[in-house]
């Protein structure tokens, strides 16, 4: 099963005991009807503690959705777990959120609202182009694909080469010199296949628990990154 994860950075200066003493127990929910029956939707952080240099948490995210069962339609109440943790990394701290994308994105941006008032507390970790780059070129061998954006061809936002394409080192030469590298897959020293963003997306392809995949990410993807 593919594993999703998205990093961000906390900009705003604050502590952990700040950040807990805003997102302990916080609850953004209103009561909705269904069938006779009461249910809360809406957002809440459970489980927050810190541990072990990290401040970790879950958010479940409730709502309601309908359903269709042999031409039937009902609806019904669904909650969502998301594993969220801040880590503290040299003068800087971290946002590591469990989950693909668009509800991660969602996630860190009701955090900004939360812990500050304006709503740019929380951006989105960076990774140099140079960095991702570097990646590929340190081990081009252990590369699966490259994607390229920023493109200076009209009409092409992204350019990608794939599996073989990656050893004809004339074709990546001359992407290069029309975009950044945006997007690298590669297999790590550990065996495993990973994909990582400029903006810091990290995919898991190959089997792997949650709880190695954020040991990876602390020790390898993070370092990676720099201030926004």
């Amino acid at each position: 099963m593919v594993l999703a994860f998205k990093v961000f950075e906390v900009v705003e200066e604050m502590d952990f005991a700040t950040i807990a003493s805003k997102l302990k127990n916080y609850k953004m929910v209103e009561i909705e009807e269904i069938n006779g029956r009461e249910v809360e939707t809406g957002f809440e952080i459970v489980s927050l503690e810190e541990r072990d240099g990290k401040l970790v948490g879950n958010v479940i995210e409730s709502f309601i959705v309908s359903l269709s069962y042999k031409g039937e339609e009902f609806r019904a109440p669904v909650s969502v777990s998301t594993l969220f943790e801040f880590y503290r990394y040299r003068d800087r701290i971290l946002l590591i959120i469990a989950a693909k994308k668009p509800r991660a994105n969602r996630i860190a941006s009701i955090f900004s609202t939360i812990l500050s008032a304006r709503k740019a507390a929380i951006l989105e970790a960076q990774i140099p182009a140079e960095t991702l780059k570097a990646l590929h070129e340190e081990r081009p061998g252990s590369t699966k694909v490259v994607f390229f954006d920023g493109v200076k061809l009209p009409g092409v936002d992204k350019l990608s080469l794939y599996g073989e394409q990656l050893a004809d080192t004339t074709l990546y030469s001359e992407y290069l010199k029309l975009g950044k590298v945006w997007y690298v897959v590669f297999e790590a020293e550990e065996g495993i296949v990973i994909g990582v963003t400029r903006n810091c997306v990290v995919t898991f392809f190959s089997k792997i628990d949650i709880d190695s995949a954020l040991d990876y990410i602390r020790e390898k993807i993070i370092p990676l990154t720099v201030k926004p």
